[in-house]
């Protein structure tokens, strides 16, 4: 018994399954896009809070002190 000799010449599936991931890939890099972009602007509302946390840490020490 002889067995079947197989031959792939081409790589199809690289052609099929790349239009499938593309859209998986755009939406990774818009999120990150917008992550990173977010992360290098500090909110304003953001800075306030930080600023809140700040004197009620010192209120806090000053209380410890005492």
């Amino acid at each position: 018994m002889s067995s079947a000799h197989v031959e792939y010449v081409a790589h199809h599936w690289l052609l099929l399954a790349g239009p499938a991931f593309l859209p998986a890939v755009i939406v990774v890099a818009v999120v990150l896009y917008i992550a990173i972009k977010d992360r290098r602007t500090p909110d304003e509302g953001q800075q306030a809070t930080d600023e809140d946390q700040q004197a009620t840490n010192r209120d806090t020490a000053d209380e410890r002190r005492d």
